[in-house]
Order: structure tokens, then sequence, then C-alpha cells
């Protein structure tokens, strides 16, 4: 249940993010500078939690290297596009689509992982599918 919790309270600030982000980007500051900001924002936070908190930096290299290519893919890789798309596009659009992650997480966790995919989560992915391409008949209008 701490589980569902937590990830309810990443979805609603992930759901406010976005529309910082569109009020910056309609200035006509670059992505690559709203990343810097951003991922500048996350790391000063992160140190200051972690010295409040007293965690130990050390990691094990292979470890920091899968932590070092997540951070690559999720924290510039797919935001810079996703600030693309907010460039082009409506908040109300881009942000589900863009948030159709759980479909290839679930692909990516079972074919790297081994997590197995019983009929509850097929049926998700197809529903998520499903209200993405509902959503994008938005972009035909």
């Amino acid at each position: 249940m701490k589980a569902f919790f937590l990830a309810l309270l990443a979805s609603l600030v992930w759901g406010l993010a976005p529309s910082f982000f569109k009020l910056v980007i309609k200035e006509g500051i670059p992505p690559s500078v709203i990343l810097i900001f951003h991922n500048l924002s996350a790391f000063i936070t992160a140190v200051l939690i972690t010295a409040i908190l007293g965690e130990s930096l050390w990691v094990n290299p292979k470890y920091l290297m899968f932590a070092f290519i997540g951070g690559f893919l999720s924290g510039f890789l797919g935001l810079y596009l996703f600030f693309l798309a907010l460039r082009h596009g409506d908040v109300s659009i881009v942000s589900p689509v863009a948030s159709i992650s759980p479909l290839w997480s679930a692909m990516f966790a079972y074919v790297f992982l081994g997590e197995s995919l019983s009929w509850q989560k097929v049926a998700g992915i197809v529903l998520i599918i499903a209200g993405v391409s509902l959503l994008s008949l938005s972009f035909q209008k």
C-alpha cells in the first residue's frame, strides 16, 4: 500500500510539473537551457536530502553506471524530447501521450528483468494504449 501511495504522489507531482515547463517554453527558452536548471535543481535538492538523511554516496561502480544510463535516458533525453513536444503541442495532449511509459516499462521489465506479465497487466497496457489513442484524435482537429 505504501508503494501505491508514493507512486500516486509521484504522479501528482509529475502531473503538475509540465504546466511549469510549458510556461518556460512559451517564453522561447530552449529545452537544453531548461534541462540545465531542471537538473541543477534536482542535483542540489538530492545533495541536501542525502546530507540531511546521512546517506552514503558510495555506490558500486556497476550500479553507478546503471544509474548514469537511467539518468541520461530519463533526466536528459526523455525530458529533452518531452520539452520539444511541449514546444509544439498542448500540455493536455503531450503529457498523457508521454505518460504511456508504463507500457514500455512493462515490456522492458519483462524482457530484461524477467518480470511476469499477468492478464491484468496486459489489460492495463491495452487500456493505456486505448486512452492514448483517444487523446491522439485531438491532434486531428
